[in-house]
């Protein structure tokens, strides 16, 4: 790579939006989106509300692994629930559930207390009667969350 290029490749990288300015753009979006004010986006990102303030201010400036964070859930919270039905959402927990903590869908049916076949049905996108749907459903995200937590 010859020196203009690199000068070229470097300009470009540096005239574009900053940090501060993407948050604040994707924040103002968010908030009007949704009705929301900066005391709950504070609690929804975990981000002190002066902080907050600040980059609205366009005066702050973040760790990577913070804007990777806030990046994952204001993607999640714009976009993630459109197109993506509750079912498969579920669907998606349980099999990083049974990826991540490499337990079977025996152990698994037995933590959230409903029949190994219907679990596996459910996971195949079987029919199943609604209320045991609703039960692996209401299951699987409470133990996501309590893994998690």
């Amino acid at each position: 790579m010859d020196e203009n290029q690199k000068k070229v490749e470097i300009s470009f990288l540096t005239d574009g939006p900053t940090q501060s300015d993407y948050f604040r753009e994707q924040f103002q979006d968010f908030i009007k989106k949704f009705n929301l004010r900066l005391q709950q986006l504070s609690k929804m990102f975990d981000i002190p509300i002066n902080d907050i303030e600040n980059i609205m201010n366009d005066s702050i400036s973040i760790t990577n692994e913070k804007f990777e964070e806030i990046e994952y859930k204001l993607t999640m919270l714009n976009f993630g629930f459109n197109d993506f039905k509750a079912k498969d959402r579920v669907k998606s927990i349980l099999n990083n559930l049974l990826v991540e903590y490499e337990i079977t869908t025996e152990s698994l049916s037995k933590i959230i207390n409903v029949a190994e076949k219907e679990l596996i049905d459910f996971k195949e996108d079987q029919l199943l009667e609604r209320n045991i749907e609703i039960e692996i459903c209401v299951n699987i995200i409470l133990l996501n969350f309590v893994l998690h937590k």
